[in-house]
């Protein structure tokens, strides 16, 4: 393996494919799928392990040079993740005779001897700097596991300019060392047509025009912030609804709703795929403002859309933002949030220019 992280000849490279959970694909688990696809695809000569967690499914047919190797118990805690890293994933790795091995979510096969190629990405630190945002297992797991993950690493990639100066400043890395790989918004996220928009009206709000959050009801994704200020955008009249698309991390986190708001909001769980492009699409703006954020990609998959954006100016939207979103807000003002979603909702030529810039 090269210093530019790149083989010289034919290899044999295993894929981490923990987080392609068919249904279920959160932010990074579409990042890790798209990462993969691209990588196959523009390798046809190398030879791919994907190892997996999960029963076999189309997701993982990633080209006729891929190869699927399933461990089959899932590693969904903490000490299992350790577990399947350090033990089966070895094993896996030397009977394959993998010369490396790609994981874009952090942890790396832990017991493999030192001189054995390795990359990983690390999307953010959010728990490194809000540590209570998550169960304590969680956060102990993580802040345990990742200074080591960054030092081993062979190659390390994050996602964001953001990101690469955290990780080095806080982990006491050289930013030389550190690649970014920027997210992208899929190719199917483009602007709706009018009879798009009114079908997705009718589908996700009633039939109403609306604003649209995309994630997981994280802590860290500020929901609670979203739902206040949309319920102060309308006590100051404002008449759009909110589709919330996502579904709770954590079983004991809850969305706080007040009762003036509450028949304008509308809940559709997790969307994947033409569902979620479809309720993207049909929105007239995008809420997203959260605390801490690696990147932000619904902010690019609306932007793709031609969806107005309203975002948080905290940690890396404003870098992926640039000069593109309809406003940049305070996230803990909500009357500042408030007030930015009524001035997108009542001056379509602001919210124009905002998509045309």
């Amino acid at each position: 393996m090269g210093d530019s992280g790149t083989f010289d000849s034919m290899a044999r490279i295993a894929l981490n494919g923990r987080l392609l959970v068919p249904g279920k694909l959160e932010g990074i688990g579409r990042f890790t799928l798209t990462t993969f696809r691209g990588l196959v695809s523009r390798r046809p000569n190398d030879q791919f392990l994907l190892v997996v967690d999960r029963p076999n499914d189309a997701m993982f047919d990633l080209g006729p040079n891929v190869e699927v190797r399933r461990i089959r118990i899932p590693a969904r805690r903490p000490w299992l993740i350790r577990w399947w890293f350090a033990g089966p994933l070895r094993r896996v790795l030397k009977a394959w005779k993998a010369d490396a091995f790609v994981s874009t979510e952090g942890p790396l096969a832990t017991s493999m001897p030192p001189d054995f190629p390795q990359m990983t990405v690390i999307h953010d630190l959010n728990f490194e700097h809000r540590p209570d945002d998550l169960p304590k297992m969680w956060t102990t797991f993580y802040i345990s596991t990742f200074p080591g993950f960054a030092r081993r690493a062979n190659v390390l990639g994050t996602v964001s300019e953001f990101s690469k100066a955290d990780l080095a400043q806080t982990y006491g890395l050289r930013s030389s060392d550190i690649w970014v790989f920027p997210n992208a918004a899929e190719d199917n996220f483009v602007p709706a047509t009018v009879a798009e928009k009114t079908k997705a009206q009718a589908e996700f709000a009633g039939g109403h025009p609306y604003f649209v959050y995309v994630g997981s009801f994280h802590p860290r994704k500020n929901v609670d912030g979203v739902m206040h200020a949309f319920d102060q955008y309308v006590e100051q009249g404002g008449e759009w609804h909110l589709v919330m698309v996502g579904e709770g991390m954590w079983s004991d986190n809850a969305v706080t709703l007040t009762d003036e708001a509450s028949s304008m909001v509308h809940f559709t769980g997790r969307l994947n795929d033409g569902n979620l492009v479809a309720a993207l699409g049909g929105a007239n703006g995008l809420v997203f403002i959260p605390w801490f954020e690696g990147f932000g990609i619904p902010v690019i998959e609306a932007m793709s859309c031609g969806v107005p954006v309203i975002a948080s100016m905290a940690t890396a939207l404003p870098e992926v933002c640039g000069d593109a979103a309809f406003a940049l807000v305070d996230p803990e003002d909500t009357r500042g949030v408030a007030r930015a979603m009524l001035r997108l909702s009542q001056d379509p030529q602001a919210a124009q220019n905002a998509v045309t810039r």
